[in-house]
């Protein structure tokens, strides 16, 4: 968790980079210290080369028409939450 001072830096650095998406800031209530998460999405097009092969081929496998993945408390990949059409 971050101080506000470092919370404020953490939005210098996000915008000085030029950086794209929504950073998003949060606290809980009474809490002196909050952390800041930056939400993003890449394009298939903008991806590198072996990349994009990858995440085309992830996704026709799984048959994935929208989804999110997440790491564990490791960092390592650990599950996707996906969603595609249903025909019974």
């Amino acid at each position: 968790m971050k101080s506000k001072e470092q919370l404020m830096d953490s939005v210098g650095k996000w915008w000085d980079a030029g950086m794209v998406g929504n950073l998003i800031l949060y606290r809980s209530p009474g809490a002196n210290t909050g952390d800041a998460i930056i939400e993003r999405v890449i394009k298939a097009r903008e991806m590198d080369l072996p990349v994009r092969v990858a995440f085309e081929m992830f996704m026709d496998e799984l048959g994935i028409d929208r989804g999110e993945v997440f790491r564990n408390s490791k960092g390592e990949p650990d599950r996707i939450k996906l969603t595609r059409s249903f025909d019974g």
